[in-house]
């Protein structure tokens, strides 16, 4: 029986989104320690990126702090926010997103990392 021990910092999670519609999105983020749930605080991070890429690599879509689309706020709060338009540009499908924040103290941290659907949406 293969046994497998997961030494990555990040968490992994599916996202499923509008493909044609503004996200606007609160994460709200805790971690366990003992048996406690708590806060993660943001306070040691200035920087975020999310990077969304199809299955050859190819970057679709980028979030991050420097235009807005990521914000990280009190409380373990990440906003992720694009337009309709941007949302637009990404073809429906299941893609592979990796999140890092960063700061000072923090170069790069590995945060969140899993797939994402992007669904299209059908107008009545």
């Amino acid at each position: 029986m293969e046994k497998q021990v997961d030494l990555a910092l990040s968490s992994e999670h599916s996202l499923i989104v509008d493909k044609d519609r503004t996200l606007n999105r609160n994460i709200y983020c805790w971690f366990l320690s003992g048996c406690t749930e708590y806060e993660f605080n943001f306070f040691w991070y200035t920087g975020a990126t999310m990077t969304v890429k199809n299955s050859s690599g190819t970057i679709v879509q980028q979030f991050s702090v420097l235009d807005g689309s990521i914000t990280l706020q009190a409380g373990g709060l990440l906003n992720l926010y694009k337009s309709a338009d941007d949302m637009d540009k990404v073809r429906s499908g299941e893609y592979r997103y990796d999140l890092y924040i960063h700061g000072s103290t923090y170069p790069k941290r590995a945060f969140l990392r899993g797939k994402i659907t992007y669904l299209q949406n059908i107008a009545y």
